[in-house]
């Protein structure tokens, strides 16, 4: 009898193996399918146009790094470089502000325009940004925030707040009540509890948020397009590169390698983050 349990457990060990085997050959293919296409601009980045237009698929024969020094120089990219991170950095921590307090307030306040007023939120999720956009660039007009920073900052702040307080309503949800109770009990101000007690606790959330919020903000064009007009964030830059009778590929592919750099390695730095808090704001809620 021995022997056979032995035999059975060592059956049951081998499908798993062979399983978990399968599992990682078919999740590496799907990875090197989406890959694909960086390896390829990566590759096409240290070639010249000619060669490019030769052969898009082959290894760059005589590898050059006069496409990133011509990027970096014609698309002024240290300036291009600061605007980005000012915008960035702008609609992640004001949409912050906006969202956790948001996000607090409907999760505590008990009564029944909270579940309505977050369903409104959640349902501008499902209206497509194309659909507002001739009435968002009037409004945006008539406010005085077009051709400044600083009203593209507050646009982006108001368009991504939905998400956000979704997210951080549902893990402020999770966390116990009895410790907002007892920190009033021992003479917690509403104030100092919030920021004392319930924003440290809303660190994974809040650093997911500011990811997906930074992916975001950092690629988009259409806005920074539709609002300042003028090649001033990054991808707005590339535009030297685009012409009616003529693309320069070998400048376009050194642009987006130099352009997505910043964001991935930013990713890479705060993934762990981006998992553990989309996993407790959507399940805790």
């Amino acid at each position: 009898m021995n022997r056979v349990a032995t035999l059975h457990t060592r059956r049951r060990s081998l499908r798993r193996q062979r399983r978990g085997v399968g599992i990682t050959v078919v999740t590496a293919l799907i990875a090197l399918v989406f890959f694909f296409p960086v390896l390829i601009a990566v590759l096409n980045s240290f070639k010249d146009k000619g060669e490019i237009i030769a052969s898009a698929l082959t290894l760059p024969q005589a590898p050059t790094l006069e496409n990133y020094r011509t990027v970096l120089e014609a698309s002024h990219f240290p300036t291009a470089f600061l605007n980005s991170c000012l915008v960035t950095g702008g609609g992640i921590v004001l949409n912050l502000i906006v969202s956790t307090l948001a996000g607090y307030a409907l999760a505590r306040w008990n009564s029944v325009w909270a579940d309505v007023l977050t369903l409104l939120f959640l349902s501008s999720m499902f209206v497509p940004f194309h659909t507002i956009m001739i009435s968002l660039l009037t409004t945006a007009k008539g406010m005085h925030l077009t051709g400044h920073i600083y009203g593209l900052i507050l646009i982006y702040c108001g368009l991504q707040c939905p998400i956000p307080i979704f997210l951080i309503k549902g893990f402020v949800d999770g966390v116990p009540k009895e410790l907002e109770e007892a920190a009033m009990i021992d003479g917690c101000g509403t104030v100092r509890l919030f920021f004392s007690v319930v924003l440290p606790m809303l660190k994974p959330i809040l650093a997911t948020v500011a990811v997906l919020n930074a992916l975001w903000i950092w690629n988009d064009f259409l806005l920074p397009y539709l609002i300042l007009a003028k090649p001033v964030t990054i991808p707005l830059s590339q535009m030297y590169f685009y012409g009616q009778y003529n693309q320069q590929w070998n400048l376009i592919m050194a642009g987006f390698v130099v352009s997505t750099i910043p964001v991935v390695l930013f990713f890479l730095l705060m993934q762990k983050h981006i998992i553990n808090g989309i996993a407790a704001g959507a399940v805790k809620g």
